[in-house]
């Protein structure tokens, strides 16, 4: 009777128990679409809700600088969300945003997104849970319910931390990126966040992660870096150094090609950021300023110009500093505008301190002896040759009055001997006398030091 009891007791317990534990699974089982990513542990996991136009978000990744996940397939009109540091450090700041090219995504006020608990920052993951009010339909866009091969993107920012409160904040360039489908009908059921999860479920393809590079903004800072800091200070130490011009004006041609090449790359660069896209940052506005001076720099060396006003050839070297000054400036905020590290910057600033020094001392050891040039204009405006032409010129002229000298001389001595009135050694025997060794100063002798004509005294 007993137990018989006890065996109707423990069927009753294996009873409850079964039905707490579906009734469990019931409750905290989501329908859900995911995505994994072993080699960095991200899932990307979505629920579309069967009785409203909600979408169910649950996102884990780690904590780089931001990261994205979107709608779409590619960046070109696609839904994003981006995830990043807040300015504490301590949770996460989450944009929605909608990109129209392939460029930066912007923030969109219209998405309307409702952060959930559990949302922040734990073990150095981003946990997003959310809920989203309007993404099923954006501009040039829509989640499809019945796609099972819905296109996806995701990206990852670089490692440095971005830490801002602002949904706005600018990004840098991602680091890799990817594309994933999905089966958007796996996705939907009863609303509810999507539970966390080491497999993908629901994904119909997946591409390799891609690493990325911004060629164009790293091309942009080397050619102007080679143009300032390294053809810069050549050009100046050939025009004050060597005697023919062209070179100078040769050099001066190719540091103009890698200004133009570089600005033309900076204004392609500009159009992949938000912050650089209306032209007004002010790493823009002082490169549109080193313009002018850099267009007189290249037009008032002409002829038909400099010759217009005395000041024009000497406004060369102001309008050259000018420019230099300008572009180092422009370079420094280039780098504040891409958001480089400090490290870069202060290397930046140590080395522009040091070129703009030389070139100074430079300049002013130029200004104090003249240029090369300069000096040879000079001479050939006065009449001379030039220093090498000019010494041949004297050498064979002191020579040929050499021999003038010696030849009248000749003839002197010649009509002086038929002329005295003593002959052989008279000198000796007490008539007339030649003091002195028979010389005076003449004039070619206070000129040229030689010897004049002999004079005799009686």
């Amino acid at each position: 009777m007993s137990s018989s009891l006890n065996r109707r007791c423990a069927t009753l317990c294996l009873l409850l128990l079964a039905f707490f534990t579906s009734s469990l699974r019931a409750q905290n089982t989501t329908a859900a679409s995911t995505f994994y990513l072993p080699k960095t542990e991200t899932q990307f996991s979505f629920n579309l809700a069967n009785n409203s136009n909600d979408v169910f978000i649950y996102l884990t990744s780690p904590a780089y600088s931001w990261v994205g996940v979107g709608f779409g397939e590619s960046m070109k009109n696609a839904l994003m969300l981006i995830v990043y540091p807040n300015s504490n450090g301590n949770n996460v700041t989450v944009s929605p945003r909608v990109s129209t090219d392939n460029t930066e995504p912007t923030f969109s006020s219209d998405v309307k997104l409702d952060i959930l608990p559990g949302t922040g920052i734990t073990d150095e993951m981003f946990v997003l849970k959310a809920r989203c009010r309007s993404c099923r339909v954006w501009p040039n866009g829509f989640l499809d319910a019945d796609s099972t091969t819905q296109p996806m993107v995701y990206a990852f920012g670089p490692a440095k931390n971005l830490n801002s409160d602002r949904p706005d904040a600018p990004l840098k360039r991602h680091y890799t990126y990817g594309k994933f489908t999905m089966n958007m009908r796996e996705a939907v059921g009863t609303p509810g966040v999507p539970a966390p999860s080491t497999r993908s479920s629901g994904v119909s393809s997946e591409s390799p992660l891609v690493k990325d590079h911004d060629r164009k903004t790293l091309a942009h800072a080397i050619i102007g870096c080679l143009a300032i800091f390294v053809l810069w200070p050549i050009n100046i130490i050939l025009a004050g150094f060597l005697r023919n011009i062209k070179i100078h004006i040769g050099f001066s041609i190719g540091i103009m090609v890698f200004i133009i090449v570089s600005y033309a790359l900076g204004i392609a660069a500009s159009g992949q950021y938000n912050r650089s896209k209306a032209f007004n940052s002010p790493h823009q506005i002082f490169a549109f300023l080193a313009i002018l001076p850099i267009l007189l720099l290249s037009l008032l060396p002409m002829k038909p110009l400099s010759t217009l006003k005395q000041w024009i050839p000497r406004a060369h070297a102001p309008l050259a500093t000018l420019c230099l000054t300008l572009l180092i400036l422009t370079g420094g905020l280039g780098l504040h505008l891409s958001s480089s590290s400090t490290p870069i910057i202060l290397t930046y600033l140590a080395i522009s301190i040091l070129v703009f020094s030389f070139i100074t001392l430079l300049q002013l050891c130029v200004r104090r002896r003249g240029s090369a040039y300069a000096r040879a204009t000079t001479r050939r405006r006065l009449g001379d040759e030039d220093e090498q032409d000019y010494g041949l010129a004297n050498y064979w002229a002191r020579r040929k009055l050499e021999g003038s000298r010696s030849q009248s001389q000749a003839s002197s001595n010649a009509t002086w001997d038929s002329e005295r009135p003593w002959s052989g050694d008279s000198r000796k025997q007490g008539g007339g006398a030649v003091f002195g060794g028979g010389t005076m100063p003449g004039p070619h002798y206070m000129m040229n030091m030689h010897p004049g004509v002999p004079v005799s005294f009686k």
